[in-house]
């Protein structure tokens, strides 16, 4: 009888990564995506031909990462006016022993949504500047939580219209155009940052109709009825205890259509939009 002996492959389960940001750790993580990439120019010189390549402009790279909503507080929301760090920890039977980490980070986009059937989602990606890949490994602690779910029956949404929970999907989401500024003599980390102006945030929502009549597009140029106060919250399963909420006070009514086919409830489509001069002024008063 024959006995094979051979080495053993362990993968690296869910339940052997964590995600840590500015020392907090994301709850409800589904996916992490890390990557970097050298931009190398060839040089060519007169008589010579190619001679060699060059790094030619900035080292980053770019971290994105998918989650569900289970806690009450996101850590993500404090950080977008300042720049960030942190790291995918990972090792075979949670020894921590890896990382992918990134430094010098400043958060570009954001988007939280959900729809019918679906646990709600709030989405972040990132750029870091200049170091990115394997480092220095810090606190992994894990902190248990009991999760509680945020899914599209208990959404509420409510406008100067009516208050609702026929909602059948929303989104919120923005970009933050951050540049940084390199001096000579430094090129690989930047000297500072600059984030363009106006920040635009958009936000859409399909529900079911009931006494809610799509408005008239001529109107649009001189009419009010087209800003809205808007708010929804996200809460507890069969409770009024709320997980998290949004507020978009003056939003701007962009765009809408109907939908409407024999054996189906009349919906409506919303798309608004909100215009914030920096960074702080979004938190403030979005979260």
């Amino acid at each position: 009888m024959y006995i094979p002996v051979g080495m053993a492959y362990y993968r690296n389960f869910y339940n052997d990564q964590q995600v840590f940001i500015n020392g907090h750790e994301l709850k409800g993580v589904q996916s992490f995506n890390g990557n970097w990439s050298i931009p190398k120019s060839p040089m060519i010189a007169a008589g010579y031909e190619y001679i060699g390549s060059e790094i030619e402009g900035a080292l980053q790279g770019e971290v994105s990462v998918s989650r569900n909503i289970v806690t009450g507080s996101d850590p993500v929301t404090g950080m977008m006016n300042e720049m960030v760090s942190g790291y995918l920890v990972y090792g075979a039977h949670q020894s921590k022993n890896k990382s992918f980490s990134f430094n010098n980070g400043y958060i570009t986009s954001y988007n939280s949504s959900c729809s019918v059937g679906s646990i709600a989602t709030s989405d972040f990606s990132l750029t870091a500047y200049g170091d990115i890949g394997s480092g220095v490994i810090g606190d992994t602690d894990y902190q248990e939580i009991e999760p509680v779910v945020a899914s599209s029956n208990d959404m509420t949404l409510n406008t100067s219209f009516g208050s609702t929970n026929a909602i059948q999907s929303y989104s919120l989401d923005f970009s933050l155009d951050t540049k940084p500024i390199y001096k000579i003599g430094d090129m690989f980390i930047p000297s500072k940052y600059e984030v363009t102006s106006p920040i635009t945030v958009s936000t859409s929502f399909e529900i079911f109709a009931n006494e809610y009549e799509i408005k008239n597009l001529i109107d649009s140029v001189c009419s009010s009825e087209f800003i809205e106060n808007i708010s929804f919250s996200l809460n507890e399963k069969c409770s009024n205890s709320k997980i998290m909420s949004f507020t978009l006070d003056n939003a701007h009514l962009i765009s809408s259509s109907i939908s409407a086919g024999i054996g189906e409830n009349l919906s409506v489509s919303l798309s608004f939009e909100n215009q914030f001069s920096d960074v702080s002024e979004l938190i403030k008063k979005i979260f």
